[in-house]
């Protein structure tokens, strides 16, 4: 059954300027507060269409949600209260809810399961559009891999190697199966390690990771500078980093280990439940990997390059932090046969020679 013929529909949504405000409301009774609240200053002639909300995943707030709430808007405006803001180009999958809110949960596990099952992924937020009043249209975010692959082997290779390895993409659409994505992307890693060394199989595919909030990066960007212009030692500056990585909840890790120049850091499991109570080694590594193709196809041969975009998450945080570029080494992964995935974070030499002179 096609997703369309499950109610869910495939939208690219264009570039949009809205009006927004960044909230921690407690319940969905102060985001409606909000919204409400926020009506109030914009004028009616300038309003775009319904409300809307966007959910961060990865916050530091500890309760409530961590959301921006607005309207989309058809002219610019900025005054004491609000301003305006361009929102970028997104393709999402969209399941409208018409029912009790409390049963809002029910249409999230509808909308999630059926992306999973397809092999899709989401970026790291999803969006809420209101329509009408009980109605609620559940936005999942698609995170465009492919499309990230071809523009960074263009980037890194050229376009005639980037044809190359994307042959076939084409053939792929919204409504493949988790198979014929595993099988197309397997057969792209195979084309990619082919043509080219680990350092552009690094660049290119760490490129795609899912994209780490900017501004959580900030944050760790802000550690560091006020930590170095404090101290002058670039190595106190990394451990702050550390210290603030373990003590806000914005990060899904253990605590990273540094050892001189290098940082080893392994993201907690997806399925922490499932993974304490697995009795095979392969339950433990379906239960800790967070890509669905992976662990939907474990052990059939996909290449470890793959493992580079879970390098990438890293690489965000850590070249955000530091302003340096940063290589990543995958130490350890259930891909591989490991029980976990652990990264080694190459930081730069000269931050080394900074710490010297």
């Amino acid at each position: 059954m096609s997703l369309r013929e499950l109610g869910i529909e495939h939208k690219r949504l264009n570039e949009t300027l809205a009006v927004v405000v960044r909230a921690n409301p407690q319940n969905r009774d102060e985001l409606r507060a909000i919204l409400d609240d926020l009506r109030q200053y914009i004028p009616e002639e300038i309003i775009a269409g319904p409300p809307f909300c966007v959910f961060q995943f990865i916050t530091s707030l500890k309760d409530g949600f961590d959301v921006e709430v607005g309207f989309p808007v058809s002219q610019a405006i900025e005054t004491d209260a609000i301003r305006a803001r361009l929102f970028p180009p997104l393709q999402v999958l969209s399941l409208t809810h018409r029912g009790p809110a409390a049963e809002l949960g029910e249409t999230y596990k509808a909308l999630y399961g059926r992306a999973a099952a397809h092999g899709l992924i989401s970026d790291e937020f999803v969006r809420e559009v209101y329509p009408a009043d009980g109605e609620v249209e559940v936005q999942f975010v698609l995170h465009d891999w492919n499309g990230l692959l071809a523009r960074n082997l263009d980037r890194v290779l050229g376009q005639e190697v980037c044809q190359h390895v994307m042959a076939g993409v084409e053939a792929l659409t919204i409504d493949s199966t988790v198979d014929e994505r595993f099988h197309w992307l397997k057969g792209a890693m195979s084309r990619l390690d082919e043509v080219t060394g680990e350092d552009a199989r690094y660049d290119v595919v760490s490129s795609c990771a899912h994209v780490f909030p900017p501004g959580q990066v900030a944050k760790l960007t802000t550690v560091y500078q006020e930590t170095l212009a404090a101290t002058g030692d670039p190595w106190q500056a990394v451990d702050a980093v550390i210290d603030f990585i373990v003590e806000d909840p914005g990060w899904g890790s253990e605590r990273p280990r540094r050892e001189g120049n290098i940082i080893y850091s392994s993201k907690a499991p997806r399925d922490p439940q499932g993974y304490a109570n697995a009795t095979t080694e392969m339950e433990k590594r379906i239960a800790y990997c967070f890509c669905p193709l992976v662990r939907t196809h474990m052990d059939q041969g996909m290449s470890p390059t793959f493992c580079n975009c879970g390098g990438g998450w890293y690489r965000q945080q850590w070249e955000g932090a530091t302003g340096r570029p940063v290589r990543i080494e995958i130490v350890s992964s259930v891909l591989q046969g490991g029980d976990v995935c652990q990264f080694a974070i190459h930081l730069p030499s000269d931050l080394l020679c900074a710490v010297s002179q």
